[in-house]
């Protein structure tokens, strides 16, 4: 059990000096990714994300919208599609994509033209 399981967003952001450990924030996201890329629920979806990203020319740009828009969302709800970015993330860690340095906003109205990573397949 790590330290940080239990504790809600609010309770970090109360006490920033929970966060100071650059070391311990890293094992924490990786905590937190590897778990969601486990989660059984999603199984389906990394399939048909995996699929769609397979299917693509070495070179292409894209988006998590692109995947969204082809793999759809594995979740409904608050805090159930974590795997996105830790999908990506793992890709990006395998050498399989790099981000291109450029962000283009969100046209998922649920992402509120949040900024998004521009990636391209290695």
């Amino acid at each position: 059990m790590s330290e940080w399981e239990g504790l809600d967003q609010q309770t970090l952001f109360d006490n920033p000096g929970l966060l100071e450990n650059p070391v311990a924030g890293e094992q924490a996201k990786e905590e937190g990714q590897s778990n969601a890329l486990k989660a059984m629920r999603v199984e389906l979806w990394k399939e048909l994300a995996n699929d769609w990203f397979a299917a693509r020319y070495k070179g292409t740009e894209f988006t998590m919208d692109d995947v969204v828009r082809n793999a759809g969302l594995p979740d409904q709800g608050a805090n159930r599609n974590n795997v996105l970015g830790a999908w990506m993330a793992a890709k990006a860690k395998r050498g399989e994509i790099e981000w291109t340095g450029e962000m283009v906003r969100s046209r998922r109205v649920t992402r509120h033209v949040g900024l998004q990573r521009v990636w391209r397949k290695l």
